[in-house]
């Protein structure tokens, strides 16, 4: 008896989590919060405490995701945490608003609309998920990238470079052509002066024309012609220096240009979002299972986005949903009661004032009236003392003493 007695004892000191009578706790009020879900009107819906409990832990898992995801994206483009933890912290409180108004949007949604309204909810959430993926993914694969991203910097460079001398390839191709011309012109000059001096020694060793050995005539002369193309090419090259030195400046200019600007793109490349994004797309072009891999992360993310959202499509509806809308249909009732009793009060308010005003006027026509009759009086007895014209008298009556006065 005692041991029944203790165990009863227990058991109605026991309350189930569903029971009405519980009192939430603090963190239950935050779940529900994040769950877009009023307390006080959850504070009679207990079976659906817990259902909303569950909506705010994948709300808040949602949330803390999203914070490390662009904090993680953030560190990629600045070093102070003083930058990255606000940003981080802010983006992600973007995030769990967006997933809070999705939620609440579904508690008050029917009709007519309603798959149109979901389908749109999910395509948002698709593409914040999306969006949030890229830096997970980055973070993920992170070794793999880095190891990885010398490759693609080393492609960008030989990619510019590419670029930078085919954008300068036709001033240095004048600048060479111009330098070919010259040293192609000297060269048939410098054949020239040899073919002529090889001539003169053949006629003084005795294989030329004449036959002779020494210098005679023949020998003077090719000797003269010699010295002659010697001293042309010398006077040649003089004339010819300068526009060969603004030939070898304009190249060298040129390829100085070019090295500049490689050295500038080089120093550039950083190790940034983009730069990783597009690493990881060359790494899944030059390894088929990064891309698979990639592919189901981008998923797993995706649906730890959706989360909060199919959470609460695959709950049934509740005692709580039910709350709410008999809770907005009362507000509504109430409002429209409120205003139509509010017109009635000012129906009765102009029809009052619409009769005071009457009432008043009346009784100033009166007043009116009978002060004009008697003025009227008054100015008829001036005239006949004194009679005039009575057109003139009838026009200064009138003017003063009647309502309408037509000229």
């Amino acid at each position: 008896m005692n041991y029944i007695s203790d165990q009863q004892t227990a058991n109605s000191s026991y309350i189930s989590p569903s029971s009405p009578e519980e009192q939430a706790s603090a963190w239950d009020r935050f779940l529900w919060w994040l769950a877009a879900a009023d307390p006080q009107l959850m504070k009679e819906c207990g079976p659906d405490r817990f259902r909303y409990s569950v909506i705010g832990y994948t709300v808040m898992a949602t949330w803390v995701f999203a914070t490390l995801a662009w904090g993680y994206f953030f560190s990629t483009l600045f070093d102070d945490m003083l930058i990255i933890l606000p940003a981080a912290v802010f983006f992600g409180f973007v995030i769990l608003t967006i997933d809070r108004g999705l939620i609440a949007g579904l508690n008050s949604n029917g009709g007519k609309n309603k798959w149109v309204s979901l389908s749109l909810r999910l395509v948002l959430a698709l593409t914040i998920g999306f969006f949030i993926s890229q830096p997970v993914v980055l973070m993920l694969f992170e070794k793999d990238i880095n190891a990885h991203m010398p490759v693609v910097k080393e492609k960008k460079i030989i990619a510019y470079t590419k670029q930078l001398r085919d954008e300068n390839e036709a001033e240095l191709q004048n600048a060479r052509t111009e330098i070919n011309r010259v040293r192609n012109e000297q060269k048939m000059k410098e054949q020239e002066i040899l073919d002529l001096k090889n001539a003169y020694i053949r006629e003084t060793d005795g294989t030329g024309g004449s036959g002779k050995i020494g210098e005679y005539n023949i020998a003077r002369v090719k000797k003269m012609a010699y010295l002659k193309a010697e001293e042309n090419l010398m006077a040649w090259k003089r004339s010819m220096q300068p526009a060969l030195d603004s030939a070898f400046a304009h190249e060298k200019k040129t390829t100085t240009a070019i090295q500049s600007g490689i050295a500038e793109f080089e120093k550039g490349l950083s190790d940034g979002f983009l730069t990783r994004i597009e690493t990881l797309d060359d790494l899944m072009l030059t390894h088929p299972p990064v891309k698979y891999r990639y592919r189901l992360v981008i998923m797993l993310i995706m649906m730890i986005e959706l989360m909060p959202l199919l959470t609460k499509l695959m709950m049934p509806s509740g005692l709580y949903e039910e709350k709410v809308r008999d809770a907005i249909q009362q507000k509504k009732l109430a409002w429209l009661n409120e205003k139509a009793a509010l017109k009635e009060v000012e129906k009765d308010f102009y029809e009052r004032a619409a009769a005071t005003d009457r009432r008043l006027q009346e009784d100033m026509m009166n007043e009116m009236d009978a002060w004009r009759r008697k003025e009227a009086e008054n100015a008829f007895n001036q005239w006949k003392q004194n009679p005039g014209k009575i057109r003139q008298f009838w026009e200064q009556v009138k003017t003063r003493l009647l309502y309408f006065n037509r000229n």
